[in-house]
């Protein structure tokens, strides 16, 4: 398993064994990290405030990728990788803009590569068990938008409206049947979609702000729900003291394997 302290910039990695989630190894960066991801060489890639920080095996940081320019009030957030290893990332706005975000898709020869343009606040990225449909989230108009994508050429057309109303969509993960569960931040809940947007089942989450769901275990057969501290007053957390820990729940059915990017961890382009 691989997890990060947004704000913390920290990166863990470790077993879920039972219900408990352990510690085995852990990074640390002076800044934010978005999300972390393997690559096929055994190294991973931590999304950082504007760069792509390559980790090779070893664990030694060995270079780094830049997506985001410096004058931007922006961070880089959620990223997943396509079936067969571009990373996609997005961005997200740290003042009051509106429509001046992107996803870019990042390919194995570290080419950065615009995808999709006027977004927010990019957040939850997957792909339907074939492929061929990209999901993702623009949190602050509350869109969840699918996206025809050609895995050939690492374009996509679209999008259509999968879901709008009310509550924030946040992480997302997707089923081997195909269907969306979407933490909604601020709600307490992990929400199941299906492609068309239909509501399957919901998952009630003992603390409000959900972030992030994702498939775990031997059979990728358990959600394990990341939740937030931030945005909650000292009142809100003796409620809540629970806030920022991982919840798991048993929903009955698997997660899609997790995609590696493609590229090289061991140099620097």
């Amino acid at each position: 398993m691989l997890w990060v302290d947004i704000l913390a910039g920290a990166v863990f990695a470790g077993p879920f064994t039972g219900d408990v989630l352990g510690v085995d190894r852990s990074w640390s960066f002076d800044e934010p990290v978005g999300s972390v991801l393997p690559a096929l060489d055994g190294g991973l890639v931590v999304v950082g405030q504007r760069h792509l920080h390559r980790v090779d095996p070893e664990g030694t940081v060995t270079g780094s990728i830049r997506i985001l320019p410096d004058e931007m009030a922006s961070r880089l957030n959620d990223a997943a990788c396509d079936s067969v290893g571009r990373l996609l990332v997005g961005s997200l706005r740290q003042d009051g803009r509106v429509g001046q975000e992107t996803l870019v898709s990042v390919d194995a020869d570290a080419v950065v590569r615009p995808l999709v343009e006027g977004i927010s606040v990019s957040n939850g990225i997957g792909f339907s068990p074939d492929g061929d449909r990209l999901y993702h989230v623009d949190s602050v108009p509350g869109q969840v938008r699918a996206f025809d994508y050609d895995v050939s050429s690492g374009t996509c057309e679209g999008p259509r409206v999968v879901w709008q109303g009310d509550g924030i969509p946040d992480g997302l993960t997707v089923d081997v049947e195909g269907n969306l569960w979407i933490a909604y931040f601020g709600e307490g809940q992990v929400r199941c979609l299906s492609p068309e947007g239909e509501l399957l089942a919901v998952v009630e989450v003992p603390v409000p702000n959900v972030t992030c769901p994702a498939f775990v275990g031997t059979d990728r057969d358990r959600l394990l729900i990341g939740t937030a501290r931030i945005k909650l007053s000292d009142e809100q957390l003796a409620v809540w003291p629970d806030s920022g820990e991982f919840f798991v729940a048993d929903v009955g059915v698997a997660g899609l394997p997790a995609t590696a990017w493609a590229g090289s961890t061991r140099t620097d382009p």
